[in-house]
């Protein structure tokens, strides 16, 4: 294949163009104008011009979120970082690529400005704050969507034993812990090992597991329980210090599972075998990122065990990113 065959192939994949037109429109909300047609190196041209803003401003963390992402696709793609970020012409395998873009455009929606912090009509106030103030100092990929998911199932269901598999900053369990405040009743166990070694275990792709080996575990640590604290969510928060595997014979029965873990296919895969079983009958289960290509055995595994409530959309792509299943 020669060159401009291939970069067509890449440019013109489905999954390629869907997470391009994804960053892109996150790209926007940086006062960045979205073109018509999203051209894959105009994309990194701006993300240039973005990643300047966000040093500019101290977004540091965000920028050294980013960058190893770009290097492994300047390094697939035999290239130096300046040439990707220069917006030129560089060749990688579609997956590569829509690896990349899937994992920058994530980080982008966390760092960008946030919307509305109006409550929704009828939700409590104590509760939203609590999501806002999450949002606001705490590390991960919550979205404000999934918050008040998790949060208004809470409310809802009350449920005793909640579990949430995959702490890492905090940003959905906190919503759970609130709405458990609120109620009055039930905890909410957090397992989370902060151990890159334990991240990356078994493997799911190499700019994925390269970034969980870079990530300062005891500063989102640190920042989790102090937050815990400072907002008096001691008493609904329960946590498990340790892999996924070694907790689940803590528990006889849960009512409320929320699985985020390790997305390896092994590690998914154990976490719905391990808990999604021990959810008892008319209990719910939330299972994240069910769009990535590592996490389909285990979603087809839930789907043996659970119905399917409803599922939560990328806003940009229209994908299904999370879902809400009740045991049968």
């Amino acid at each position: 294949m020669d060159t401009d065959a291939g970069l067509a192939s890449v440019a013109n994949d489905p999954a390629v163009r869907s997470a391009l037109t994804a960053a892109w429109q996150t790209l926007s909300r940086f006062d960045v104008a979205t073109p018509q047609d999203p051209d894959l190196f105009e994309f990194f041209r701006s993300l240039r011009d973005v990643l300047d803003m966000l040093k500019a401003s101290g977004r540091i963390d965000t920028v050294d979120a980013i960058m190893p992402h770009v290097d492994y696709l300047a390094n697939k793609a035999d290239c130096s970082t300046e040439v990707i970020l220069g917006g030129g012409r560089f060749l990688v395998h579609q997956q590569i690529t829509w690896e990349a873009l899937s994992h920058i455009g994530t980080i982008l929606q966390m760092a960008a400005p946030k919307g509305s912090e109006k409550p929704p009509e009828g939700f409590p106030d104590d509760v939203f704050s609590m999501i806002v103030e999450a949002e606001e100092k705490l590390t991960g990929w919550c979205t404000r969507e999934k918050a008040l998911v998790i949060s208004n199932i809470v409310l809802q269901e009350r449920p005793q034993s909640c579990v949430e598999i995959g702490i890492f900053g905090g940003r959905s369990l906190v919503p759970c812990a609130a709405a458990l405040r609120h109620n009055g009743t039930g905890a909410i166990y957090g397992i989370e090992a902060w151990n890159p070694q334990v991240a990356i275990e078994n493997a799911t792709d190499a700019g994925n597991d390269e970034w969980w080996s870079k990530v300062d575990f005891a500063e989102i640590k640190r920042a989790f329980f102090q937050f815990v604290a400072a907002n008096d969510l001691t008493q609904q928060v329960r946590v498990i210090e340790a892999p996924s595997g070694r907790a689940a014979a803590l528990f006889d029965q849960i009512d409320f599972l929320h699985i985020d873990g390790s997305h390896s296919l092994v590690n998914a895969v154990e976490d719905v075998i391990l808990y999604a079983r021990k959810v008892r009958s008319g209990g719910i289960v939330v299972f994240d990122d069910i769009n990535w290509p590592s996490t389909a055995p285990a979603r087809e595994l839930l789907m043996v065990l659970c119905d399917v409530v409803t599922t939560l959309k990328d806003a940009d792509t229209g994908m299904d990113v999370c879902a809400v299943l009740r045991r049968r």
